[in-house]
Protein backbone atom coordinates (compact mmCIF):
# COMPACT_ATOMS: atom_id res chain seq x y z
CA UNK A 1 0.00 0.00 0.00
CA UNK A 2 0.89 3.51 -0.93
CA UNK A 3 2.05 5.34 2.48
CA UNK A 4 0.42 8.47 1.40
CA UNK A 5 -2.30 6.69 0.24
CA UNK A 6 -6.18 8.35 0.34
CA UNK A 7 -8.46 7.62 3.67
CA UNK A 8 -11.87 7.21 3.64
CA UNK A 9 -14.08 9.54 4.76
CA UNK A 10 -14.81 7.18 8.07
CA UNK A 11 -10.83 7.00 8.62
CA UNK A 12 -10.53 10.89 8.84
CA UNK A 13 -13.51 11.51 11.31
CA UNK A 14 -12.17 8.62 13.47
CA UNK A 15 -8.90 10.16 13.72
CA UNK A 16 -10.05 13.55 13.95
CA UNK A 17 -12.35 12.59 16.22
CA UNK A 18 -9.30 10.77 18.93
CA UNK A 19 -7.08 13.72 18.51
CA UNK A 20 -8.97 17.03 17.58
CA UNK A 21 -8.92 18.10 21.31
CA UNK A 22 -4.84 17.44 21.51
CA UNK A 23 -4.72 19.37 18.48
CA UNK A 24 -6.67 22.29 19.64
CA UNK A 25 -4.63 23.06 22.75
CA UNK A 26 -1.35 22.67 21.50
CA UNK A 27 -2.17 24.83 19.25
CA UNK A 28 -3.45 27.04 21.51
CA UNK A 29 -0.64 26.71 24.09
CA UNK A 30 1.17 28.20 21.32
CA UNK A 31 -1.38 30.62 19.64
CA UNK A 32 -3.02 32.14 22.70
CA UNK A 33 -6.46 33.16 20.89
CA UNK A 34 -9.23 30.88 19.68
CA UNK A 35 -9.55 32.14 15.74
CA UNK A 36 -6.07 31.32 15.26
CA UNK A 37 -6.15 28.38 17.01
CA UNK A 38 -9.11 27.08 14.79
CA UNK A 39 -7.64 27.60 11.52
CA UNK A 40 -4.10 25.89 13.28
CA UNK A 41 -6.38 23.03 13.91
CA UNK A 42 -7.97 22.99 10.46
CA UNK A 43 -4.52 23.52 8.53
CA UNK A 44 -3.22 20.07 10.25
CA UNK A 45 -5.66 18.00 9.63
CA UNK A 46 -5.77 19.38 6.11
CA UNK A 47 -2.12 18.32 6.01
CA UNK A 48 -3.25 14.61 6.98
CA UNK A 49 -5.55 14.62 4.69
CA UNK A 50 -3.54 15.66 1.99
CA UNK A 51 -0.28 14.25 2.72
CA UNK A 52 -0.37 12.54 5.78
CA UNK A 53 1.68 8.82 6.07
CA UNK A 54 -0.22 5.66 6.99
CA UNK A 55 0.25 5.33 10.76
CA UNK A 56 1.58 2.03 12.45
CA UNK A 57 -0.36 2.55 15.62
CA UNK A 58 -2.42 5.29 17.15
CA UNK A 59 0.59 6.43 19.21
CA UNK A 60 2.70 7.22 16.00
CA UNK A 61 -0.51 9.51 14.63
CA UNK A 62 -0.79 11.00 17.88
CA UNK A 63 2.92 11.80 17.70
CA UNK A 64 2.97 12.75 14.14
CA UNK A 65 -0.03 15.12 14.96
CA UNK A 66 1.49 16.89 17.90
CA UNK A 67 4.72 17.56 15.92
CA UNK A 68 2.51 18.83 12.93
CA UNK A 69 0.64 21.04 15.05
CA UNK A 70 3.58 22.60 16.90
CA UNK A 71 5.32 23.09 13.57
CA UNK A 72 2.71 24.75 12.05
CA UNK A 73 2.22 27.08 14.72
CA UNK A 74 5.64 27.92 14.88
CA UNK A 75 5.53 28.96 11.13
CA UNK A 76 2.10 30.82 11.68
CA UNK A 77 3.78 32.71 14.52
CA UNK A 78 6.90 33.67 12.37
CA UNK A 79 4.49 35.49 9.65
CA UNK A 80 4.83 39.06 9.09
CA UNK A 81 1.58 39.98 9.54
CA UNK A 82 1.24 37.96 12.82
CA UNK A 83 3.24 40.48 14.26
CA UNK A 84 1.98 43.73 12.59
CA UNK A 85 -1.74 42.96 13.82
CA UNK A 86 -3.26 43.54 17.66
CA UNK A 87 -4.21 39.98 19.30
CA UNK A 88 -8.07 39.19 19.31
CA UNK A 89 -7.79 38.84 22.72
CA UNK A 90 -7.65 42.65 23.20
CA UNK A 91 -10.78 43.04 21.19
CA UNK A 92 -13.10 40.96 22.52
CA UNK A 93 -13.83 40.15 26.76
CA UNK A 94 -14.38 36.66 26.52
CA UNK A 95 -14.27 33.80 23.98
CA UNK A 96 -15.17 30.19 24.96
CA UNK A 97 -12.10 27.54 25.00
CA UNK A 98 -10.57 25.08 25.59
CA UNK A 99 -9.55 26.82 28.79
CA UNK A 100 -13.32 26.48 29.95
CA UNK A 101 -13.60 22.62 30.48
CA UNK A 102 -12.43 20.57 33.61
CA UNK A 103 -8.49 21.51 34.57
CA UNK A 104 -8.74 25.10 32.15
CA UNK A 105 -7.33 26.80 35.45
CA UNK A 106 -4.39 24.84 35.53
CA UNK A 107 -4.31 25.09 31.64
CA UNK A 108 -4.75 28.69 31.67
CA UNK A 109 -1.66 28.86 34.50
CA UNK A 110 0.13 26.52 31.98
CA UNK A 111 -0.12 28.99 28.72
CA UNK A 112 1.70 32.03 30.93
CA UNK A 113 4.82 29.72 31.60
CA UNK A 114 7.92 30.14 29.03
CA UNK A 115 7.79 28.19 25.53
CA UNK A 116 10.33 26.09 26.48
CA UNK A 117 8.27 24.37 29.50
CA UNK A 118 4.62 24.53 28.60
CA UNK A 119 4.93 21.95 25.76
CA UNK A 120 7.12 19.80 27.86
CA UNK A 121 4.68 20.10 30.63
CA UNK A 122 1.41 19.99 28.71
CA UNK A 123 2.63 16.84 26.56
CA UNK A 124 3.52 14.60 30.40
CA UNK A 125 0.45 15.89 32.44
CA UNK A 126 -2.08 16.39 29.59
CA UNK A 127 -1.25 13.78 27.46
CA UNK A 128 0.55 10.82 29.89
CA UNK A 129 3.90 10.89 27.82
CA UNK A 130 7.14 10.04 29.26
CA UNK A 131 9.96 11.81 29.43
CA UNK A 132 12.07 9.98 26.80
CA UNK A 133 9.00 10.31 24.27
CA UNK A 134 8.60 13.95 24.59
CA UNK A 135 12.72 14.19 23.84
CA UNK A 136 11.97 12.26 20.76
CA UNK A 137 9.12 14.28 19.62
CA UNK A 138 10.61 17.38 20.03
CA UNK A 139 13.83 16.63 19.06
CA UNK A 140 15.53 17.31 22.60
CA UNK A 141 17.82 15.67 25.20
CA UNK A 142 16.18 13.36 27.46
CA UNK A 143 17.88 14.88 30.00
CA UNK A 144 16.67 18.50 28.66
CA UNK A 145 13.38 16.98 29.13
CA UNK A 146 13.52 15.88 32.77
CA UNK A 147 15.23 19.17 33.36
CA UNK A 148 12.37 21.47 31.39
CA UNK A 149 10.14 19.45 33.56
CA UNK A 150 11.56 19.49 37.08
CA UNK A 151 11.70 23.82 36.46
CA UNK A 152 8.46 23.95 34.68
CA UNK A 153 6.95 22.36 38.16
CA UNK A 154 8.78 24.67 40.38
CA UNK A 155 7.08 27.49 38.72
CA UNK A 156 3.60 26.05 38.77
CA UNK A 157 4.06 25.22 42.17
CA UNK A 158 5.25 28.69 43.09
CA UNK A 159 2.39 30.16 41.18
CA UNK A 160 -0.23 27.97 42.70
CA UNK A 161 1.50 29.43 46.29
CA UNK A 162 1.10 31.85 45.98
CA UNK A 163 5.42 32.13 45.61
CA UNK A 164 5.36 30.06 48.54
CA UNK A 165 6.65 26.87 49.16
CA UNK A 166 7.17 24.43 52.43
CA UNK A 167 8.65 26.02 55.74
CA UNK A 168 7.68 29.57 53.96
CA UNK A 169 10.61 30.28 52.10
CA UNK A 170 9.66 32.60 48.39
CA UNK A 171 10.44 30.38 45.22
CA UNK A 172 12.81 31.76 43.02
CA UNK A 173 12.02 32.24 39.18
CA UNK A 174 13.70 29.18 36.87
CA UNK A 175 14.50 31.52 34.00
Amino acid sequence: MNEHSQRTNAEITAIYRRHVDTVYRVSYMFLRNVPDTEDAVQSVFMKLIQRGPRFADDEHEKAWLIVTTQNHCKNMLNYWWKRKRSPVSQLADHSPTALDRPGGELLELLLEQPDRYKIVLYLFYFEGYATKEIAKLLGRKDSTVRTQLSKGRKRLKGHLTGGKTHGGRTTESCN
